[in-house]
């Protein structure tokens, strides 16, 4: 009988610490606010060039993000070059989040009308 209350309590011990390291790790998402749709641009200063791609800056918790048009073209077939002059029609098509913990820079969007989020790969803005 001693024997079956030690692996009771034992069980029961491990239960509780895997439960409660799994709650530590728990995902924090941070929804983003889109601020930008940058042009592609050209920057040259001497004996440098510098060539930027369209991108839409977002800021998501405290931190400054570019994604490029065409992660948003091939993955939710949403042009943002469409909304340059229009952010508020371009915050109503796409909405994205992203996990504060996670190491890989990717930010997960969704189109209006679509229950899937997708991820596109973002920058650092610089």
């Amino acid at each position: 009988m001693k024997i079956l209350s030690i692996i009771c309590t034992t069980g029961f011990t491990l239960s509780a610490i895997a439960m409660l390291s799994a709650c530590g790790n728990r995902t924090t998402m941070e929804t983003c606010n889109i601020i930008e749709i940058e042009d592609a641009e050209v920057e040259v200063d001497v004996g440098d060039v510098d060539i930027e791609r369209g991108e839409v800056e977002m800021v998501c918790g405290d931190k400054i993000l570019d994604v490029t048009w065409g992660q948003f073209r091939r993955r939710l077939r949403i042009d943002p070059g469409r909304y340059k002059n229009n952010l508020n029609a371009f915050k109503q098509q796409v909405s994205c989040i992203r996990d504060e913990r996670d190491k890989r820079k990717q930010v997960l969007c969704q189109a209006s009308g679509s229950n899937d989020f997708v991820a596109l790969n973002f920058s650092y803005d610089d």
